[in-house]
C-alpha cells in the first residue's frame, strides 16, 4: 500500500476549503491519503500547483512505472543487451559450478565402491607407557 500526505495551499482570494475525490482539504492542514482509497488522488494531485504532495515508497517495492509505447531508446536497449550478458555469464559460472559437484561426487562415489584396505595385524606388545618429568627436576 503506498501512502501520501497531501497539503492545500489556497491561492490568495480564494476558499479556503476544497473538495476533490471525495475528500475535504483545509488550506494548510495535510490530509493523509492511500493508494487503497485514493489512488487516483495520489496520482493526480502531484501535478496540481495548489497542492504540496509527499508520496512514500511501497512496503521495499518500487513504485510501478507505465511502460511507453513505441520503440524502446537506445538506453533501454543497451540496459536490456547489459541485462543478458549478465545473465549469460552468470549461466556460465552456475553450469561450471555444477559440473564441479558433478564429478566430486562421481569421485566420492568411485572412492565409496573400492574395498577397503585389509586391517594390519595388532602387534602383540602394547606401547609402553612414558613416564611423565617431574616439574622441581
Amino acid at each position: 500500500m503506498q501512502k501520501a500526505t497531501a497539503t492545500y495551499r489556497a491561492p490568495p482570494g480564494d476558499s479556503k476549503v476544497t473538495e476533490m475525490g471525495g475528500v475535504t482539504f483545509f488550506d494548510g492542514k495535510s490530509v493523509d491519503l492511500n493508494s487503497y482509497d485514493h489512488a487516483h488522488l495520489i496520482a493526480k494531485l502531484p501535478g496540481n500547483p495548489h497542492f504540496d504532495v509527499t508520496v512514500e515508497k511501497e512496503d521495499g517495492v518500487a513504485p510501478t512505472v507505465a511502460k511507453k509505447r513505441g520503440r524502446p531508446s537506445n538506453a533501454d536497449i543497451a540496459a536490456a543487451k547489459e541485462a543478458a550478458a549478465k545473465a549469460e555469464e552468470d549461466a556460465k559460472v552456475a553450469a561450471a559450478k555444477a559440473k564441479e559437484a558433478k564429478a566430486d561426487a562421481e569421485a566420492m562415489t568411485k572412492d565409496a565402491d573400492k574395498p577397503a584396505d585389509k586391517p594390519q595385524a595388532a602387534s602383540a606388545k602394547p606401547p609402553e607407557p612414558q613416564l611423565a618429568q617431574n616439574a622441581l627436576t
